[in-house]
This record gives structure tokens, sequence and C-alpha cells, in this order.
């Protein structure tokens, strides 16, 4: 009766055990779990102002309770000019095919006290990896490259690259089937990269900016406890 009360019991750890394995093993991480440093917890966004991946990236630093700071200085350029689009990215049939927007810097944000995240370029590309018998194309690889920058105050801003590749079988007797999976692995791809860059963040080097105060401190500490031993010596 003993072994029987204990069985549901003993069957709920083990499933509970084995349900954390799988989080861990999967990469799943806690709310707050990222191991962002506090002071990219208040951080201005740089990117293409209407794009998919500046909604997604967005939702992705709000998620992970990070303060998007709205910049409080008038560009003198118009937003047009401050994000360059090719348009020429067609079918996957088109071998190479790129589409890069790319996110220019506002000069008057260069002397920001606030630490800027910036997403410098997103680019697109396939290239076929088979064949079938007759020469025509039987597979692709999707290739997605997002470049981006971190500045932080009185640093050197620091850069980082997001690649990520996804494999496409190509049924030519179901083109627009190939095309759409072509704009779901595309868009799959942009979200799982909203989320690197997130997690990118946690890789950024902050360095202190305090170290000469401190060794000042040390310094006047060390001689006021000389001062104190000499004047013990003396009065013994």
């Amino acid at each position: 009766m003993i072994a029987s009360a204990l069985k549901p019991g003993f069957i709920r750890l083990i499933c509970i055990f084995l349900f954390t394995a799988i989080l861990g093993g999967c990469g799943f991480h806690l709310k707050n779990g990222s191991g962002i440093p506090n002071e990219l917890r208040n951080l201005m966004l740089v990117s293409s102002k209407y794009s998919d991946l500046t909604r997604l990236i967005k939702q992705e630093l709000r998620y992970n309770q990070i303060n998007l700071v709205v910049p409080t200085v008038a560009s003198t350029t118009s937003n047009k000019s401050l994000t360059t689009e090719s348009d020429n990215f067609s079918d996957i049939t088109d071998e190479d095919s790129t589409k890069t927007k790319t996110t220019a810097m506002d000069p008057a944000l260069l002397n920001s006290q606030t630490p800027i995240l910036r997403i410098m370029s997103e680019s697109t590309a396939s290239r076929t990896v088979s064949l079938y018998s007759d020469a025509s194309a039987s597979e692709y690889e999707l290739s997605y490259v997002l470049e981006m920058e971190v500045r932080l105050p009185n640093q050197e801003p620091q850069f980082f690259t997001v690649a990520l590749q996804r494999d496409l079988l190509n049924n030519s007797q179901k083109a627009l089937a190939s095309s759409r999976e072509s704009e779901l692995l595309q868009r799959e791809m942009r979200e799982a990269a909203a989320k690197q860059v997130v997690r990118t963040l946690s890789q950024v080097i902050i360095k202190p900016q305090s170290i000469g105060d401190n060794d000042d401190e040390t310094e006047l500490s060390e001689v006021e406890l000389n001062t104190e031993l000499n004047t013990e010596l003396e009065a013994n």
C-alpha cells in the first residue's frame, strides 16, 4: 500500500526532472536570466524605423526588461537618407540574390551618454547546394547575416555579427509552395536573429569608469594608515 501511494509522486518527480533537462538542453532560459549588464538596461535603438526586424528586436528588448530610450536630439538628416534599401531581391531561384538594409548613425548621437544599439545591416542570400539529374537546382541554402554595433559612453564601439543558415528543397512542380516556404524560412531566421541580438548584449565588454578614482582612494587610505601608525609609535 505504501509503495502504491508513493508511486504517483515518484513518477511526477521523474517527469519534472525530464522536463527541466529538455528545456535546459534546447537553450531555454527564464525571463531576466539573459545576463545582460545593468549598464545596458537603458538602451537607445538605432535601426530602420518600419522594418519587421526592428519590431522584433524591440519586442525582445522589452521582454528582457530593457528600457528603450527615445533620442532627444533632432537629426539634421531625413529618415529616408538614414536608411538605404536595395529592391533587387527576387525569388529564391535567383542564386546569390541579396536584400540589404543599412542604417547610418546620426552624428548627433555620437556623444550620447546612453548606450546605443545600432543595427548596421541586414542581408539575405541563397545558393545552390545540390542539383537534379537535369542540372536544375534541387536544394538551396538560405543565409541571413545581421551586423550590429554597440556604443557605450567613453568607449570604443563594439561590433557583432549574427549569421544563420537554413536548407530549402526546391520542387519545380510546386514553385508557389517553394516560394512560400522560402518566405517562412526567412521570417523564422529574422525572428531567431532578433533573439540572438539580445543574447549578444551579454557579450558586451563594460570597462569600469572609476578606476582612477578608486586608485586615488586606495593611495589616500594607505597614507592615512601610515600616519596613524607613526603617531602611535611616537606616542609609545
